[in-house]
C-alpha cells in the first residue's frame, strides 16, 4: 500500500482531495443559489413546474427582506464552512449593492 509523506494511505489522500473538491463545489452551489434567489431566476424557470402567471402577478419582495435573506444565506454558508467570512462579506456587499440599485431604478 503506497503512502503519502504524511503516512496517510493513498486512498485516504484521494478521499481528502475529493472532499476538498466537494466542499468547493458546495460553496459554489451555495453562492449560486443565493444569487439566483436574490437576482431572480430568469431563464431558469423552464421545467420547474412553476406557473409563470403566478410569479408575474405575485408582489415583489421588499429590498429589506431580500437583503435580510442574503445576510441569512451568507451566515449559514459560513456556519457550514462552505465559504469564509471574508468571502461572505464580499458577496453580501455585491448583492446588497445590486438589490439597492434595482430598487432605485424602479
Amino acid at each position: 500500500m503506497s503512502t503519502e509523506p504524511n503516512n496517510a494511505p493513498a486512498s485516504t489522500v484521494a478521499a481528502n482531495i475529493r472532499s476538498g473538491r466537494k466542499a468547493v463545489g458546495t460553496a459554489v452551489a451555495a453562492v449560486t443559489l443565493a444569487a439566483v434567489t436574490v437576482l431572480g431566476a430568469s431563464g431558469m424557470t423552464g421545467g420547474t413546474g412553476l406557473d409563470a402567471a403566478s410569479i408575474i402577478t405575485s408582489p415583489p419582495n421588499s429590498a429589506s427582506s431580500r437583503i435580510a435573506g442574503v445576510q441569512e444565506d451568507m451566515a449559514r454558508a459560513v456556519q457550514l464552512q462552505q465559504i469564509t467570512p471574508e468571502q461572505a462579506a464580499f458577496l453580501e456587499r455585491q448583492l446588497v449593492r445590486r438589490i439597492q440599485n434595482d430598487t432605485g431604478a424602479v
